[in-house]
């Protein structure tokens, strides 16, 4: 007989909870991926100087060596770059720590400052040579968010093999299966303006869940710089939207559209999301409102979510 397995601990500079669903001994498959977990943290931490990625990011305009991990990451978050033409560029190192965010979120404050801007670099000059497994980098990268559902995909992967799972990552999730006696794992889309309060609540299988937002991650005088950078000018984005949350057969891309439309806005990003196939959205504006996607409003109304 199947039993629900969970657990939850800090990874990645989020919160982190796994379910599994097997009829094997769960305990030890968790702990496993939470292993595995802070390998790839340990790996793909830009706030570890000892990390690869720090590693990498020391050596800007030499070829570096990469692990298959690292590569895998850089090479989605390059095709996150081609695929909202720019709108997200993981080259933005230089500008989120010129923003001030130079150090884990835990350690920011109101008196953390910021310098002045730097837009990001050409992202089309990351260069990634597959046959020798190496990178060469115009400007340091940040993997921030594409690292995380990248993380948070693997995992669930893993854990797939052993019963249906639930992978979330501060806001990343992964589902694989269902649970026994559902169509699918109850995931709750929240109301930024509620307390934590649900917005609605999805049911989903073999997809991801992203949500994106200005709403946290915020510090500086009056708390009015954020993560989001807009790689055009180099400081957090000025956007009507307060969280985005798209639904993706992948979470690093998931990830990528979150950012793309939270730069171009609440109309013009929801736009530029309904014109892509594989993606849907649901905006939560700053003044209350809530938008959808065609696509998003006739999974979650009609019942045809994955």
């Amino acid at each position: 007989m199947a039993e629900l397995c969970a657990t939850s601990f800090r990874a990645m500079g989020c919160q982190v909870h796994l379910w599994l669903e097997t009829d094997e001994d769960g305990a030890p498959l968790l702990t496993a991926a939470a292993a595995r977990i802070a390998e790839l943290e340990a790996a793909l931490s830009r706030f570890r100087p000892e990390s690869e990625l720090s590693r990498l990011n020391a050596q800007v305009g030499s070829w570096f060596a990469a692990s298959r991990d690292l590569l895998a990451n850089v090479q989605a978050a390059k095709q996150g770059a081609r695929l909202t033409n720019g709108l997200y560029n993981p080259l933005v190192m230089d500008a989120l720590e010129r923003a001030g965010y130079d150090r884990s979120y835990e350690l920011l404050d109101e008196n953390t400052p910021s310098r002045a801007p730097i837009p990001a670099s050409n992202w089309p000059d990351i260069e990634i040579d597959l046959p020798n497994q190496r990178l060469r980098l115009p400007a340091r990268i940040d993997l921030g968010g594409v690292a995380k559902g990248w993380t948070a995909e693997v995992i669930a992967d893993e854990l797939a093999a052993h019963g249906p799972c639930l992978v979330d990552m501060g806001g990343d999730l992964v589902a694989r299966g269902a649970p026994q006696g559902r169509d699918g794992w109850p995931v709750a889309v929240a109301d930024p303006a509620a307390n934590g309060d649900p917005l609605l609540t999805l049911s989903v299988t073999d997809c991801a869940v992203v949500t994106s937002g200005t709403d946290y991650r915020r510090w500086g005088p009056g708390r009015t710089a954020h993560h989001l950078i807009d790689p055009r000018t180099g400081q957090p984005a000025h956007t009507d939207v307060a969280t985005v949350t798209i639904i993706h057969p992948q979470a690093a891309t998931a990830e990528v559209y979150a950012k793309a439309v939270i730069l171009e806005g609440s109309d013009a990003g929801l736009n530029w999301l309904n014109d892509q196939w594989d993606g849907a959205g649901l905006v939560v504006r700053q003044d209350g409102a809530v938008l959808a996607t065609t696509r998003f409003e006739r999974m979650v109304y009609e019942g045809v979510l994955p």
